[in-house]
């Protein structure tokens, strides 16, 4: 287990959520003990089994789910060190509220467009046009990254190449880092605004090296978006673009490489994006949920 929990902390897992895990996977263990199954010989069926058992024990749907991802992840790990070839829990989810259905997506035409629109509005004051400039620089790497507001918050100054045209976005306990690919519609207008108008458009925090110094980056984009949506009513919220430039990628690049740029830790959360695969999971769900 100590191997195990280093994999974990590698992965910027938190004590808490391993001391978590660890009980889990103990439960899952001592079941396949009982049943008499080997690691080699698990299957996604002896999986759902198992879930169906807690789920008859009156465990919750919401404890299932953090007990599955306990197993999946100890089961990445057993890939990882060569014990096994696959995952079989990898494409099992329990649903214990219902999600919102995706908007349909934006079509990259409107994106580009919109960015467009935005960044030709015209600001009279200095402090007007500073802040016009940070949300335009803001929205670009929205639209043309697919970056979400946890992205925009954790960007720093030494994170943008403009020599190179690149722009690196840190990992975080849900995503892992990558290095995007900037436009050239976006260059001047990012390094203006490093060079002269980003103390302008922000609050004060003396020696901060954040890209985006104000403090509710989620706030400040939700307010792009409320600019946008009086020209472009179809954009619902904030994730709506991020969600269509996802999909969007998927149109054109191969889903390992859509993972990639979208800073997914495992490519299930690319595949949920595509309606092909949405439909296929929940022909398998009505088959096998336990939870009925």
């Amino acid at each position: 287990m100590d191997d195990f929990r280093q994999y974990r902390l590698g992965k910027d897992y938190s004590l808490k959520t391993i001391k978590s895990q660890d009980c889990y996977i103990r439960k899952f263990n001592r079941w396949m003990k009982e049943k008499d199954i080997g690691l080699q010989s698990l299957n996604s069926q002896n999986i759902f089994s198992f879930v169906s058992g807690e789920r008859k024990k009156g465990t919750s749907p919401a404890n299932l789910k953090n007990q599955l991802r306990a197993i999946r992840i100890y089961l990445d790990y057993q890939i990882a060190n060569g014990s096994l070839a696959y995952n079989p829990a990898e494409r099992i989810r329990i649903q214990d509220t219902v999600k919102k259905a995706l908007f349909p997506p934006l079509e990259e035409e409107t994106l580009q467009n919109a960015y467009k629109t935005f960044a030709g509005r015209e600001c009279k004051t200095t402090r007007g046009k500073a802040e016009h400039q940070r949300d335009t620089v803001a929205l670009g790497l929205m639209v043309f990254q697919g970056l979400d507001s946890g992205d925009l918050e954790r960007l720093t100054v030494k994170d943008i190449n403009l020599t190179e045209g690149t722009l690196y976005v840190a990992s975080s306990r849900r995503n892992a880092d990558r290095r995007l690919k900037l436009e050239p519609s976006q260059i001047l207008s990012i390094h203006e605004y490093m060079t002269v108008t980003r103390n302008q458009a922000n609050e004060k925090k003396t020696g901060s090296e954040k890209l985006f110094i104000k403090q509710k980056i989620a706030d400040m984009v939700s307010a792009i978006v409320e600019k946008l949506k009086t020209v472009y009513p179809e954009i619902q919220n904030p994730r709506h673009i991020h969600s269509s430039v996802i999909q969007n990628r998927l149109n054109k690049y191969h889903i390992r490489q859509v993972q990639y740029m979208s800073g997914h830790r495992r490519v299930s959360s690319t595949e949920k994006y595509k309606k092909e695969d949405l439909h296929d999971l929940s022909c398998q769900l009505n088959k096998y949920h336990p939870i009925k």
